[in-house]
């Protein structure tokens, strides 16, 4: 029964079930006897509502459960809204004030934030302000906003590491990976892939320091020539990777933030999937946990803005000019 293949995962490969459980085992015992209960009512239509509701306990969006549709070839997303708009765009705003909004920060908008960047270079280092837009980006990859930070920061970045939850399921997954970057008939770079899965393996059922360490610093080589003013829009909408872009550029002393709290989707991360012994349903569950946790959580809570832009404030944009000028 899928419901009981999602409990029994969720309850041993979840980083955050214990946190999420400890203090309120009585109504966590109630909310799975429920959802148990239900499973046995409804046919295989309402069997979606059910598992969602048993996973919506953990309050975590990085918890999500994809459905196949009848055709065997859409699937049905949970907790993702598609953008309907270019997902990057750059402009000038006025002679010393550069925009640029990003969408999204998924894997294929690397290249596109790049050539964007070395396109409009020697507007950007002109630029008294640069505004940066990253309204409704539900996240991806740290890697797309990598290139802006020369122009963004003003000195070291500190990075809080992540712990992984050890389980088979994680080291068959990062063995798998692995093995896709190695020729198949090297059996050096096989054991040094077993090798660096040791720790993980002698550790089963507990957290793994990434890297050994709970904090790294990176010391980013700035650009000599860049805007003196940062500011970035963000709303209720920015999750995930977008929330770490946020966590990151608010260590820079010329960032202010404009808008409204973020989603509060950090704390938990790096989604693998699991199956739940039937075809048409698939978990996707997070795999980590952030160092920062318990001192600093964000899940729920959000980043919160320098400046926040009430339901008064119709234009955004309009706003951070203003700002901008004084």
């Amino acid at each position: 029964m899928a419901i009981e293949k999602l409990i029994t995962t969720i309850e041993s490969n979840y980083p955050g079930f214990k946190e999420k459980t400890v203090f309120n085992t009585e109504l966590y015992k109630n909310h799975k006897t429920a959802a148990l209960e239900k499973s046995g009512i409804f046919d295989n239509q309402e069997c979606i509502k059910v598992l969602n509701e048993y996973a919506s306990f953990f309050k975590d969006e990085h918890i999500y459960i994809e459905e196949k549709a009848e055709n065997n070839q859409d699937t049905i997303e949970i907790d993702y809204q598609k953008q309907e708009k270019p997902e990057i765009e750059a402009k000038r705003l006025e002679s010393n004030i550069f925009y640029i909004r990003i969408s999204s920060f998924k894997y294929e908008n690397i290249a596109p934030v790049k050539e964007l960047i070395v396109k409009n270079k020697k507007y950007i280092e002109k630029s008294k302000a640069l505004i940066i837009d990253v309204r409704d980006n539900f996240g991806g990859t740290d890697d797309v906003y990598q290139p802006l930070l020369p122009y963004i920061l003003t000195n070291p970045l500190r990075i809080m590491n992540v712990e992984f939850l050890s389980t088979p399921t994680l080291i068959n997954g990062l063995r798998n990976y692995a093995l896709q970057n190695v020729p198949k008939d090297s059996l050096r770079a096989v054991q040094q892939i077993e090798d660096d899965l040791k720790e993980y393996k002698e550790n089963l059922g507990e957290f793994v320091l990434y890297d050994g360490k709970k904090v790294t610093v990176d010391t980013i080589q700035l650009y000599v020539k860049s805007p003196k003013e940062i500011i970035v829009l963000a709303n209720k909408h920015v999750a995930s990777a977008g929330e770490n872009f946020l966590f990151s550029v608010r260590q820079s002393k010329k960032v202010k933030i404009l808008g409204t709290p973020s989603m509060g989707v950090l704390d938990y991360g790096s989604i693998r999937e699991f199956k739940l012994g039937c075809d048409n349903y698939t978990l996707y569950l997070p795999t980590y946990r952030s160092a920062r946790l318990p001192h600093y959580p964000i899940d729920n809570i959000g980043i919160q803005p320098d400046v926040y832009l009430d339901d008064t404030v119709d234009d955004w944009l309009d706003f951070a000019i203003k700002y901008i000028k004084g």
